[in-house]
């Protein structure tokens, strides 16, 4: 990505947690959303600035529905397990425990992009589309 240096700052009055924030923006389904609005440079390479991520559609939580609670704090908890693995998986000084780490990563990436499917209500059509793309 080309990235033009800006920052993305909650509210004070969000009540979404910045975790739950930053799962959705790595998640498969954003990355594709923003490919598909940004520019696309020679390479592949993409834009990725305050332009592009201000059209994004982030997912709102209604916290008095439980089920969509849930959904948030899993969220929450599946980044906080990614963002320590992440060091972890860079730092290992092991082919065994890179491989470890780097499975880890995967499987909290994959249980991500399900949680975001599941939030964005997306068919199996739909999700085939995304990861085919």
């Amino acid at each position: 990505m080309a990235s033009g240096g800006f920052s993305i700052t909650l509210h004070d009055d969000c009540p979404l947690d910045a975790k739950y924030v930053l799962g959705l923006l790595n998640s498969r389904l954003i990355f594709w959303k923003l490919q598909h609005l940004s520019n696309i440079f020679r390479g592949g390479w993409i834009t990725c600035t305050k332009q592009y991520f201000g059209e994004l559609p982030i997912r709102t939580i209604e916290f008095s529905d439980k089920t969509d609670k849930a959904r948030h704090d899993k969220m929450v908890k599946l980044v906080e397990q990614m963002i320590v693995a992440k060091p972890k998986c860079a730092s290992a000084r092991s082919d065994k425990d890179r491989t470890f780490y780097e499975s880890m990563c995967a499987a909290l990436d994959r249980q991500i992009d399900a949680l975001v499917y599941e939030l964005y209500g997306l068919t199996d059509v739909e999700i085939a589309i995304i990861e085919s793309d």
